[in-house]
């Protein structure tokens, strides 16, 4: 047994394998919330897409809000990591690490039946997430800013930081309009070739 933090000083004690299945929960809750938004979303509908009794879904979690905001954190986290590590890759370069960490970050869900559905939720659930949203989007241009800060390559009079600001916005504009991820990461090579044009 271990303490688990979570946002805003929640804390509980769980097993390893309470572990696994909270994560396994929250990977079901996120296709839910996406599917069918907060407010219509129930803890009924999640234990059951989760596989898990509602018992055992309040045990994990103490309500609605707890298990969206946690369902979020998690979705965030394997975003955010997916990028860094992309951002670090051995031998390639700046121009696909990029391409790489725009796409783990905002291309995952690309495609799929619940892109929009994710981004509604980060959107318009700010009441329930507090500043969570904005704090994962300022680490990951700040990922982003120094991966081109520190590539020495010229950058044409503008700074690192308006590039990565740049190249997050065409990707969050590009998202919405491609069919599928493939498209999307022709779009994100095209937009860092441009911005990373001496």
């Amino acid at each position: 047994m271990y303490s688990t933090p979570s946002w805003y000083g929640v804390h509980m004690t769980v097993t390893r394998g309470d572990t696994r299945r909270r994560a396994q929960v929250l990977a079901a809750a996120l296709t839910v919330f996406a599917t069918f938004g907060y407010r219509k979303t129930s803890m009924d509908a999640v234990a059951q897409a989760a596989d898990i009794s509602r018992p055992g879904l309040y045990f994990l979690f103490s309500g609605k809000e707890e298990l969206f905001r946690e369902t979020m954190r998690q979705a965030l986290d394997e975003a955010l990591g997916d990028a860094r590590t992309a951002l670090a890759a051995p031998g390639a370069d700046l121009n696909a690490r990029l391409v790489a960490a725009l796409d783990a970050h905002l291309g995952r869900y690309v495609g799929t039946h619940i892109n929009e559905g994710v981004d509604d939720l980060l959107e318009h659930g700010t009441a329930q997430l507090q500043n969570m949203y904005d704090d994962y989007r300022g680490a990951f241009l700040d990922a982003l800013t120094e991966a081109v800060a520190t590539s020495g390559r010229p950058t044409a009079g503008v700074t690192p930081r308006q590039i990565a600001e740049v190249l997050h916005a065409a990707a969050e504009g590009w998202k919405h309009r491609v069919a599928d991820r493939p498209a999307f990461v022709d779009k994100l090579t095209m937009a860092v070739g441009v911005a990373l044009r001496p």
